[in-house]
């Protein structure tokens, strides 16, 4: 699935916990279909519930989250806000823990059948729909927890891109 490897990319890329330890980062299909027409129109589309592990989790739930809906709402603006992430937790010690994010994403295949070559094209759609009303490519996210004075920066990324 495109998708997925894209939307870890992304989390590895804004997640300053996850981008020096990358190992902490699982990401699982835990459950999905296909849907297609019948017929000669091989055309189909991937449903599926990945699951996103975080593993010895140290940072703020928010600087995990805002980059997730950030790419969600560029990739996957379909998604019903009740229903788009499913969240577990478990707690390790007063500073770490162990996440797991559930996400429904879909990915359309464009499959364009040549009778006469006997050959099948298949495409990966991912289209990204614009979600930003200001030009930013760099971001920057900071946090400002009960009793802090002033707000801190507590990650930076770059803009989620087609791949």
């Amino acid at each position: 699935m495109i998708k997925l490897q894209a939307l870890r990319q992304h989390l590895l890329n804004a997640v300053p916990d996850l981008k020096r330890g990358p190992e902490k980062l699982l990401t699982f299909v835990q459950d999905g279909g296909i849907a297609f027409a019948r017929g000669q129109h091989l055309s189909h589309e991937y449903r599926v519930d990945a699951q996103i592990i975080v593993t010895d989790y140290r940072g703020s739930l928010d600087t995990l989250m805002i980059p997730l809906l950030q790419w969600l709402s560029r990739y996957q603006p379909d998604l019903d806000p009740d229903e788009a992430v499913r969240l577990e937790a478990e707690i390790l010690s007063n500073d770490a823990w162990d996440l797991a994010l559930t996400v429904r994403l879909t990915e359309r295949v464009i499959a364009l059948v040549d009778c006469d070559a006997g050959s099948i094209s298949a495409e990966h759609r991912m289209p990204a729909y614009p979600i930003e009303a200001c030009p930013a490519l760099s971001w920057s996210l900071n946090v400002k927890g009960p009793g802090d004075a002033d707000y801190q920066q507590a990650s930076q990324w770059e803009s989620p891109n087609d791949g």
